[in-house]
Order: C-alpha cells, then structure tokens, then sequence
C-alpha cells in the first residue's frame, strides 16, 4: 500500500457523496410530501422486510445506535406506522413491526425510492453496484 493511497481523501468523498445522496432523497420526499425523513424509511423499509424484529436486531440491520433507533420508532408509533408488541415468552423482549398504516406508507413511498436509486446509478453497472458494495464490505470489516 502506497503513501498516495493511505493519504488520498477518497473518504471524504465518500462522506460527501453521502450527504448529498441524503440531501436528495430529504428534499424529493418533502417536494413529493411524503412526510417521512430518510432514516425513518430506513427502519419502515427494513420492518416491511423482518415483519417482526426487536429494536437491537433492527439497530443492527441498518447499522445505526439503538438510541437512534429508539428515538425513531418513538416517532413512527406517535404517526401509527409502527407498533411495539411484547414477547409472549420474555417480558424484556418488544417486537417492533409495522402497523396497516405503516405498510401502507411503505407501498406509497417505494416507487418513488426505486426511481431515487435509479437516478444515483445512471451510467453505472450491475458490476459497478457489485464491486463498490464488495468494496465497502471490505472497508467496513477492516475496522475493528
């Protein structure tokens, strides 16, 4: 590994591309006023996915803080897309899922997801997303 490469500010560009990819889909759901932030589709999409999770398993899938999370299923229940459903078998235990609302809100909000993502990978590849996703694996496994 070359000094240029370990010195080369490619992770600023990451971080920059993320903001902006952010910013994006923050100003389209509000122009398309689908009242919903980027991270509060993060967990409605990855509910819709599990059906029933816990708030550490869903902390763990989106790869964000259980008080992140937290605070956000908070606000997903006080609009009724989510609820909260203790585990029959251990009391610590809360199920998140999504409500019909919820579902709902998921349905109406994914057409619009799929032609964001479509538009950030005009020009490239399925090999492209491949690679940069193996990529990224790498880089995110590296860090302890």
């Amino acid at each position: 590994m070359t000094d240029t490469f370990v010195s080369n500010p490619s992770f600023f560009k990451l971080d920059a591309t993320l903001k902006r990819i952010r910013n994006y889909w923050q100003k389209t759901f509000d122009a398309h006023k689908k009242d919903i932030t980027v991270d509060q589709w993060l967990l409605i999409e990855n509910l819709y996915k599990h059906k029933k999770i816990t708030h550490n398993e869903l902390a763990r899938v989106t790869s964000k803080d259980i008080t992140t999370v937290s605070r956000i299923i908070e606000l997903l229940v006080k609009k009724e897309l989510v609820i909260r459903e203790g585990s029959t078998h251990d009391r610590r235990k809360v199920f998140l899922q999504l409500t019909t609302k919820g579902s709902d809100k998921y349905k109406d909000v994914r057409p619009l997801v799929l032609e964001m993502r479509k538009t950030g990978w005009a020009g490239l590849t399925e090999n492209d997303y491949a690679e940069l996703t193996r990529i990224l694996d790498v880089i995110y496994n590296n860090i302890p």
